[in-house]
């Protein structure tokens, strides 16, 4: 299982919010310098996200440019991508591929026309989930009417890239990770990532013992719980 380092950019600044609250957590610096950093350290995928671009108030589209200039080997982006212009300006950026969690479970037709442009390939959905299961959208605002279990079987039925499992009750909290997730990771096709929660090395073994692929840390790393950690 591989680790993932995210960085997250809010007005021009690599940032680490609790719960994706606005104003919370840490700030850490100049994204592309963060990025360069990890690069150094010998990661070679990095997980990106636009949370201007979540929150409508723009996109970062020149550092995320610059940032897959690096040389990373895989470069994941989220953050608000709803429609075609959007998903295909960062995949000609250099991405290499997009992550969507809205638009899925709120307007499968568009989601499907954004599919069928960049290719399956191409897109991961994260499966942002509270404690209850259920599916939370908008910036983890709002509760839809879709379980987990009938959001990987959309997914399935997608045939994507793979899904994202995004525990948002720990995410940015370092509390460690879903106990129950070994209950849905054996349901998903395709690769199955995670995040939410992740401070320990004891996280990171148990995440591989519920066959996830890749292990998304942010916190944790930036606060050296985890950093240098490269796989498990």
């Amino acid at each position: 299982m591989k680790v993932i380092p995210s960085i997250d950019i809010s007005e021009g600044k690599a940032v680490k919010r609790i719960r994706g609250k606005s104003g919370s957590g840490i700030e850490v610096g100049d994204p592309f310098e963060v990025a360069e950093q990890i690069f150094s350290m010998g990661y070679d995928s990095v997980h990106v996200v636009d949370l201007d671009g979540a929150e409508g108030k723009g996109r970062n589209l020149s550092v995320i440019k610059r940032i897959c200039e690096i040389g990373f080997s895989s470069i994941q982006v989220g953050g608000g991508i709803r429609d075609i212009e959007s998903a295909s300006s960062i995949i000609k950026a250099g991405a290499s591929s997009i992550v969507m969690s809205t638009l899925p479970f709120q307007d499968e037709n568009k989601f499907l026309e954004i599919k069928r442009n960049i290719g399956d390939e191409k897109i991961l959905v994260s499966l942002d989930y509270n404690s209850e299961g259920n599916i939370m959208v908008r910036g983890w605002s709002t509760a839809v009417n879709v379980s987990l279990v009938e959001a990987i079987e959309r997914s399935n039925r997608w045939n994507l890239r793979g899904v994202i499992f995004t525990y948002v009750e720990n995410e940015g909290t370092k509390k460690g990770i879903d106990v129950n997730l070994g209950r849905y990771t054996h349901l998903v096709k395709g690769i199955k990532e995670y995040a939410g929660g992740i401070s320990t090395m004891e996280d990171l073994k148990t995440l591989k013992g519920a066959r996830i692929d890749y292990a998304i840390v942010g916190m944790a790393f930036y606060t050296n719980s985890l950093k240098g950690v490269i796989d498990v």
